[in-house]
């Protein structure tokens, strides 16, 4: 008999849920959700909706339905209270969601940091997988978009039961005047950050030289492809910061394989030789290591909070 979960992947603006095949991965059904970031109750009532759905979906189809995992931007304890979104969801602090998910709907409620449910995500579905359908050994991912987030696996599991690792993003590459919401300034995630690529873009007066193009992670990138050289200065200059912090995580994690993925990350596909300096101090003498960008894309934290069940 199949067994299937439901992932649930917040977001910035939208929260994305799915129905999720935990064998093969396959999403069976998705629904997206603006994301309701004032009020609690509308927030389970917009999720719960969603829920019922795939649960009668699921005993329709005479399938099982192990539970629902939930990737949130936070701590999350064992328990499946969250600690702080950071203001990002005002009513999420100190939130037991996993309990009041679990007796609305009568399922097992599972949850992570999305960062890191992004990495399991492509680690059990993605690019994480080698070429005889195991899990590479270790495998990194950065979620580029909004921020930076950083998830890690080993043999096809998160690295540790709490995500302890999830602000690796915080990390000061460099000197300048921007201060990041971390408090520090040079940081690694607000220089790579959709924000970052629009600063490097004003500094350099783009929307005084094409006042008709926004300065846009997805127009930079588009028009860097397309020769325009103020782009690709702005994308050199990223590209320079992303290496700086790849090559620490080289340092940090020994990763196999490195997988880039966001909104931002597609824009990167034909760069991604341009990210890694091998010739620096390796972790020991024959490593190596890849880097690609995911092909899963929105699903990838879908079915990490899914594949919180084959955890």
């Amino acid at each position: 008999m199949t067994t299937r979960a439901i992932g649930i992947d917040i977001g910035g603006t939208r929260t994305k849920i799915g129905l999720v095949d935990l064998a093969t991965g396959r999403v069976e059904a998705m629904q997206i959700t603006p994301t309701e970031t004032k009020d609690s109750d509308r927030f389970l009532y917009l999720i719960g909706e969603a829920i019922s759905q795939l649960k009668a979906k699921t005993v329709a189809d005479g399938a099982v339905l192990a539970g629902v995992g939930i990737g949130v931007p936070s701590f999350v304890f064992a328990d499946g209270t969250v600690d702080s979104t950071y203001g990002f969801l005002e009513f999420m602090e100190d939130y037991p969601l996993a309990d009041l998910i679990t007796q609305q709907h009568g399922l097992p409620c599972r949850l992570d940091n999305d960062a890191r449910v992004v990495a399991l995500g492509e680690t059990l579905y993605g690019q994480g997988q080698g070429r005889s359908g195991v899990p590479v050994g270790r495998v990194l991912v950065l979620t580029l978009g909004t921020g930076l987030g950083l998830g890690f696996t080993i043999d096809g599991r998160l690295d540790g039961p709490l995500p302890y690792g999830h602000m690796g993003g915080h990390i000061t590459i460099t000197s300048n005047e921007t201060v990041c919401y971390c408090g520090k300034t040079g940081c690694l995630e607000s220089l790579v950050s959709s924000a970052g690529i629009g600063r490097i873009a004003n500094r350099l007066g783009w929307s005084q030289t094409h006042p008709a193009l926004s300065p846009t992670a997805e127009t930079i990138f588009n028009q860097q492809q397309a020769g325009n050289t103020d782009a690709k200065t702005i994308v050199d200059e990223y590209i320079g910061y992303l290496k700086t912090g790849i090559d620490s995580y080289v340092n940090l994690y020994a990763p196999d394989i490195i997988v880039l993925g966001g909104g931002i990350a597609k824009g990167l596909r034909n760069e991604t030789h341009r990210l890694h300096n091998p010739s620096l101090l390796n972790p020991y003498k024959a490593y190596e290591t890849r880097i690609v960008i995911s092909d899963l894309e929105e699903q990838a934290g879908i079915l990490g909070s899914a594949a919180l069940f084959k955890e």
